[in-house]
């Protein structure tokens, strides 16, 4: 296993890219590195102002060593297009990320998601397997309300997150977004960094997407996909925070379960956010789990 990285892990220089599929513009930074591997590609959670690079820039060095990534807004996020989604929502999703593989001539990809990006991607790794050389999932929540009780992306109480953001107390504000990060998705406060808060609130503030909050139905459909979880033949690693606010443990449970080729590592003093929260221990899994593929 790689040794773990001490203190805050360094920032490396990216650049920026777009690209257009099925007519969305898709912004995305790319940190290069050694062309012998197969690319990372690393998408990002689904709370206000998420992007793949302020999600996953403390792992931007780690693993570009090792390969190429790719750290990609899916639409509707960051400097991607703001536009709505028909129809079931992560099918959708998969459909734009799948598009952008072919865009950048990219057969197949390891696959590194926060939350919201592991649902797209466990689609697409369910529908394309030749895609993806494995999944590394992060509080990612694919299944409905139920018997595991989480919470997805557009329930009512995420709605009501959505809006106490946006709307309640003046709008968006530097403040509310270092609040939500810390009640949310960070367990220890003093861990959230003023230029992660910086980035996200930013991000949020795209009139775009103040549009979007407007437009009835913009999210798409949620969409449950438990069903097809046995399709799902990647070799996948699940982190999961032990204090995640968002579901327990039998979430990624039932994923291990059901999963061809998985495994699960529980980080106990961390939340959501766990990659941000804890890198060097984050880091060092992912690398460990990279070099094994």
């Amino acid at each position: 296993m790689p040794t773990p990285l001490h203190g805050t892990p360094s920032i490396p220089e990216s650049t920026s890219h777009f690209v257009t599929v099925d007519g969305v513009r898709l912004h995305y930074r790319v940190v290069d590195g050694p062309d012998d591997a197969l690319p990372a590609i690393f998408t990002h959670g689904g709370g206000p102002g998420s992007a793949g690079w302020n999600n996953f820039r403390l792992s931007a060095a780690a693993v570009s060593a090792t390969r190429r990534s790719y750290f990609l807004d899916l639409p509707q996020f960051g400097d991607s297009d703001m536009v709505p989604i028909a129809g079931p929502v992560f099918s959708w999703q998969a459909d734009k990320l799948r598009g952008f593989m072919d865009a950048l001539g990219i057969a197949r990809a390891h696959l590194v998601n926060q939350s919201f990006g592991g649902c797209v991607a466990i689609r697409l790794a369910a529908d394309h397997p030749d895609r993806v050389a494995s999944l590394t999932l992060i509080g990612s929540q694919p299944v409905e309300r139920g018997v595991l009780s989480p919470l997805p992306l557009f329930s009512k109480h995420a709605r009501s997150i959505m809006h106490d953001y946006f709307v309640a107390g003046g709008g968006p504000s530097l403040d509310k977004m270092r609040a939500l990060i810390a009640r949310l998705e960070f367990l220890d406060d003093e861990k959230v960094g003023e230029e992660g808060v910086r980035m996200r609130y930013e991000a949020s503030i795209n009139p775009g997407f103040q549009t979007l909050l407007q437009t009835p139905g913009a999210f798409g459909e949620w969409e449950n996909l438990a069903p097809v979880f046995a399709r799902v033949r990647a070799p996948t690693l699940i982190f999961w925070g032990l204090h995640d606010w968002f579901g327990g443990i039998d979430v990624p449970m039932l994923m291990l379960n059901q999963f061809a080729d998985a495994r699960l590592h529980v980080i106990g003093q961390a939340a959501h956010h766990l990659q941000s929260e804890c890198p060097d221990e984050f880091n060092a899994h992912l690398l460990a789990f990279l070099e094994g593929r």
